[in-house]
């Protein structure tokens, strides 16, 4: 064990060029990109659904719905007015 520890105390890069790979770190670096791509991804996206334009395009297409259910416009009338919000 003293040996292990001496080993690793004295090599210039501990982790690097141990294993079947050979040398550099392995995929391990890939796994820390990965989740602050995830991460980056998810604020994001929740910035755009909170974002003005959309949350207007939401109410806009509820409102269609509420008529449609009513019995205010038709369905094709509906779904003419949903084509032209999600164009805009």
């Amino acid at each position: 064990m003293v040996a292990q520890l001496a080993t690793y105390v004295t090599d210039a890069y501990p982790g690097w060029g141990h294993g079947p790979g050979g040398g550099g770190p392995g995929w391990w670096l890939i796994f820390p990109i990965l989740f602050w791509a995830l991460v980056l991804s998810v604020v994001g996206y929740l910035i755009y659904r909170r974002s003005p334009k959309q949350q207007a395009r939401s109410v806009a297409e509820r409102t269609l719905a509420e008529r449609y259910a009513r019995g205010e416009i038709s369905e094709e009338e509906l779904r003419q007015r949903r084509e032209v919000l999600r164009t805009n």
